[in-house]
């Protein structure tokens, strides 16, 4: 939402800490918990110490994402005269309640400490994955690749958080990963890939006048409205072929399918205009946002129950762990979609 002059301004640490956006940061959590669960899916036992490393290196380049971006996308942000509380930046900078710098610094330590942790993984093939997390994560919006300047950035954004990230997540755990669980990398992928698009549509005026070529800006408001309803419906096609052909297991099959309302939803909202109209736009860029962690939630609990039925070894701190971050994730989406019910129908209605 655009700045009320009339608002006070936040202290300086308040506004510092809405400039990095943490409530994206359950996403990277929601990550990392998929890839080791995939990990223990596959006879592995779950490291606690290697479980850490890995969610603060997410958690560190995600933050570091996000100052990075305000500090690059800021001429975007200030020609976007209709952002929503999940699209076109924080407003911090906008409002002018920090300067440009302090951002600027802030993904630069961020940078630091990342690359420090990066050191910390077990193998050479981890710290590779780590290191291309980390080189397009900052490319995204920073010279001299701007990805995201340039039609790459959903697909960049897929690849590190969603396509990489439970990749690395997996192989920290158990040195490798199976087949199905790059065909679960390959669905998040492909969703992530869709909702950074509908992301982006929501911005499409202030990139367009700020020469920022997001696909959006590409293909158009329609050409991209088609690519996410036949994308969406590439993903689902994919996961029920690899459901009847057992590659991954029943229960986590029909718990991702079972999140198929929530797109069918976004989709029906963009053909009739919702982005046209701001508390409807607000909603949709919500729920687009929440399908990502649905459906990791999904992988989780479906492997999980896979592993209680067939008798599986199910690692109990790491069941601690799982529930721990859901009691975390499920309470602030609780609120946070009670906070957007105003804004429109829920999928579910």
């Amino acid at each position: 939402m655009t700045s009320n002059p009339t608002e006070t301004a936040p202290r300086p640490l308040l506004a510092f800490v809405r400039l990095g956006r943490p409530k994206f940061l359950f996403q990277s959590m929601l990550v990392v918990a998929a890839g080791v669960t995939i990990a223990v899916h596959s006879g592995h036992q779950a490291s606690l110490g290697w479980y850490l490393v890995t969610l603060l290196f997410a958690w560190c380049t995600h933050l570091m994402t996000h100052y990075c971006n305000e500090y690059f996308d800021l001429e975007a942000d200030r020609a976007n005269a209709a952002p929503t509380s999940w699209t076109g930046g924080s407003r911090i900078l906008v409002g002018g309640h920090l300067r440009p710098e302090v951002s600027l610094g802030a993904a630069f330590v961020l940078l630091f400490v990342g690359v420090l942790l990066l050191a910390l993984l077990p193998s050479l093939e981890t710290r590779l994955v780590a290191t291309t997390i980390i080189a397009l994560a900052w490319l995204y919006t920073a010279p001299p690749l701007r990805l995201n300047y340039h039609g790459l950035g959903e697909a960049s954004c897929a690849l590190v958080l969603y396509g990489l990230g439970p990749l690395l997540a997996c192989v920290v755990q158990a040195g490798t990963i199976d087949t199905a669980g790059l065909g679960y990398v390959g669905v998040l992928f492909v969703f992530q890939f869709l909702r950074m698009a509908i992301m982006n549509l929501s911005d499409i005026e202030g990139d367009r006048a700020t020469g920022k070529r997001t696909l959006a800006v590409l293909l158009g408001a329609a050409g991209l409205v088609r690519l996410f309803a036949v994308g969406q419906f590439v993903g689902y096609a994919a996961i029920a072929l690899l459901l009847v052909t057992g590659v991954i297991p029943v229960s986590a099959g029909l718990l991702m399918l079972a999140t198929a309302p929530v797109p069918i939803w976004v989709t029906r909202q963009l053909t009739t205009g919702a982005l046209a109209e701001p508390r409807r736009a607000n909603a949709v860029t919500f729920w687009a946002s929440m399908h990502m962690p649905l459906t990791s939630s999904s992988i989780i609990v479906g492997l999980l129950v896979d592993l209680g039925v067939h008798g599986g070894r199910l690692w109990q701190p790491w069941l601690a762990v799982v529930g721990a971050t859901f009691l975390i994730f499920g309470t602030w989406l609780v609120r946070a979609a009670q906070t957007n019910r105003a804004s429109a129908p829920s999928p579910a209605e």
